[in-house]
């Protein structure tokens, strides 16, 4: 995850499906990837908390939504970026 946003792990939670379609959105409007620098700027503009983004990732880790997962960067799949 991005490090800003990082939590210990924890019980899964109910994610909403409108503020994962938005996240989503968000990540293909910024060419399918975020880093760190990016997400520090664009979630809180958007009104994400760091819970919810981290509830968020680990919705789409489990799905393999995730191509690349890392502290400084996160890059969706090919199909999660096209949508399919």
């Amino acid at each position: 995850m991005l490090c800003r946003y990082c939590y210990p792990p924890a019980f899964a939670a109910d994610v909403d499906p409108a503020r994962a379609d938005l996240l989503l959105q968000l990540f293909r409007d910024n060419g399918c990837q975020m880093t760190d620098l990016e997400a520090g700027e664009i979630l809180p503009d958007n009104g994400f908390s760091k819970k919810e983004f981290r509830d968020i990732i680990r919705a789409w880790d489990d799905k393999d939504m995730l191509a690349v997962k890392g502290a400084l960067r996160m890059e969706l799949t090919a199909a999660a970026c096209a949508g399919e």
